[in-house]
């Protein structure tokens, strides 16, 4: 088995300011939890179905590649990268994490903390309310 569980569903931002990278989303804690048999990695993706329109705000849309994530303390990186393992979409994915597994560890948990941001340098939105969906998944390789 292979879980991940967010603690709340939904990630707000207060209001956007345009040009500008300190858009941050309120944080999501996410558990990730797997029993397994077989695998060398355990690794989270992070993917928008479609990338031109991650948010939307009527005919107005923020692409994913203006979306940054992160887990920890890693950098933040768009999700602007291809599918990984078969999983996301291309141009509009992000690998989360990466995690080692053995014979010794085929049955763990973390839970990590997700931070997104917008980083809106060099644009400018329309003012109202955007929405979209990230889609979240654990995978083995």
């Amino acid at each position: 088995t292979l879980t991940v569980s967010p603690t709340t569903s939904t990630a707000t931002l207060a209001s956007i300011t345009d040009n500008s990278n300190l858009n941050d989303f309120t944080p999501v804690s996410l558990t990730t939890a797997w029993n397994l048999t077989a695998g060398s990695t355990v690794t989270l993706v992070g993917w928008f179905g479609t990338p031109a329109q991650a948010l939307v705000n009527g005919t107005d849309f923020i692409p994913s590649s203006k979306v940054e994530g992160r887990v920890g303390a890693s950098a933040y990186a768009p999700f602007s990268s291809a599918a990984v393992g078969g999983i996301g979409t291309a141009g509009g994915s992000l690998q989360l994490f990466s995690q080692a597994v053995a014979a010794g560890s085929y049955f763990g948990t973390r839970t990590d903390q997700l931070d997104l941001r917008l980083d809106l340098t060099g644009t400018t939105t329309l003012a109202g309310d955007y929405t979209g969906t990230l889609n979240l998944q654990a995978i083995v390789q």
